[in-house]
């Protein structure tokens, strides 16, 4: 996973979880340095994130999935910062952010690294109001990517449900959402 997440965790624990020195704790607990510095472009082993994730959730006495989707809501805000000069066309949406994610985002953003392990990610459009996304991933993130879609709408200030319908942690080849727009 590329350093950028990790960058994204440590200001999600600071700014969420008790500041710096919770983040210290999480990285001493997990093993590594309280000194470890993640560089953005640079890949470190998954494990190391599941293992920070798993010690805040004890920590928190919440379970793994709810801290991954806190985490993913924050994500989603950063995201659209961090990433910007990728987005073509201004007026995208939190629909049209995720519809190129899998198409031409994640092909920039890893087009220089050719041992890159981007997530399978796509949007089909059934409506102007409903989005259907197919994630597939050894990572098995699927509670970050639906936090991801519930920080960007937050960030476009748009309002949405969403349904898993599968999931690989129930033995699907993928995970599946349905998002449906609310109409007010």
């Amino acid at each position: 996973m590329y350093g950028v997440i990790f960058d994204f965790l440590r200001d999600y624990v600071i700014e969420h979880h008790g500041g710096k020195p919770t983040w210290e704790t999480l990285l001493k607990a997990s093993g590594q340095s309280v000194h470890k510095i993640y560089f953005p472009v640079t890949e470190y082993p998954d494990e190391e994130i599941v293992a920070i994730a798993k010690i805040a959730a004890e920590a928190l006495s919440l379970p793994l999935p709810a801290v991954l989707e806190d985490f993913g809501i924050y994500t989603g805000k950063k995201l659209m910062t961090f990433y910007h000069m990728y987005v073509a066309d201004n007026r995208w949406k939190t629909f049209d952010i995720i519809e190129h994610a899998g198409k031409s985002i994640h092909h920039y953003v890893h087009k220089h690294n050719p041992m890159r392990k981007p997530p399978q990610l796509t949007g089909e459009r059934v409506s102007e109001n409903e989005l259907i996304i197919h994630y597939h991933s050894a990572r098995m993130m699927c509670p970050v990517v639906k936090g991801i879609v519930q920080g960007l709408a937050r960030h476009f200030g748009e309002d949405f449900t969403i349904e898993e319908t599968q999931c690989m942690y129930h033995g699907a080849k993928e995970c599946t959402f349905r998002v449906t727009r609310k109409l007010h």
